[in-house]
Formats: structure tokens, sequence, C-alpha cells
């Protein structure tokens, strides 16, 4: 076999692999949903933002979501704890993290500001079945 040969198959299989490799991120950049687990790395590193990566897991049972609201430039980050509703430690996270609570809230929990005026924190109590969900929304 020619040696320009070789190099083409090589260049090919190099492509193919890459390609390989980043498709399953193509796909999760255009995901409109997604439920995982931290277990599920390539999604939870892709998908879930810090304020999620560092709260105390207050449940051993608990799942990570993300929606992408076409049409209003909404990301919606959230994580559900299934089995309780003292939310406390979360509460104390988020103000120890410099969040602020807010006054009005437009969920049945409590809303929280960070720094960031586009990005919002809530913490809404579901008491049957026993949960909590710890929702991000990003307006960026």
């Amino acid at each position: 076999m020619k040696t320009s040969t070789k190099v083409s198959l090589a260049a090919i299989a190099i492509v193919f692999a890459g390609l390989v490799y980043v498709w399953p991120y193509v796909k999760m950049d255009f995901a409109e949903s997604a439920s995982y687990t931290e277990q599920d790395k390539r999604e939870y590193e892709f998908f879930t933002p810090d304020v999620l990566k560092n709260i105390p897991r207050i449940s051993d049972d608990y799942r990570f979501g993300y929606s992408n609201v076409s049409g209003q430039a909404l990301l919606i980050y959230d994580i559900r704890f299934s089995g309780t509703t003292d939310a406390s430690k979360i509460n104390a996270y988020l103000q120890e993290n410099g969040y602020k609570r807010l006054d009005a809230c437009d969920i049945a929990g409590e809303c929280w500001q960070g720094n960031d005026p586009k990005v919002s924190v809530s913490v809404g109590v579901v008491p049957n079945p026993k949960a909590i969900i710890v929702s991000v929304v990003d307006e960026s």
C-alpha cells in the first residue's frame, strides 16, 4: 500500500474517532431536556451549574434535570431530593454563598437571588410524596 493511502486512511480514522468522541456533546448542546444522576459523568459535568454541584445532598435519593425553554432563552437546572421535606441545610448553604432570600416568589416555596441578576434559585417543598426541588433559572 502506498504511503499516501496509509496517511489518508489514518487521517480518516482520526477524524472519525474525533467525531465519535464529540458527537455526545453536540447532542447535549442541542438537547431540550435531560434527566440524569451524578454517576452520568458526561451529563453531570456538561449541564450542572456549580451551585447545584456543591449543594448539600440532603437525601441519598436525588436526580438532576435540565430544560431549555425555547423562545424565551430560559435554561432551567434542577435537583430533586426524594424522601425529605427539610430544606434548612439548602437554605443555609444558599445564604452562606451570598444568595439573598426574595420577598416575592412565583412558586410555593422560597426564591433566592445571587450576584447575577439573570440567575435565580427556588427551593420548593413537595409534601406528598416527600420531596424538595431546587431549581436554578438562567435567563441569559
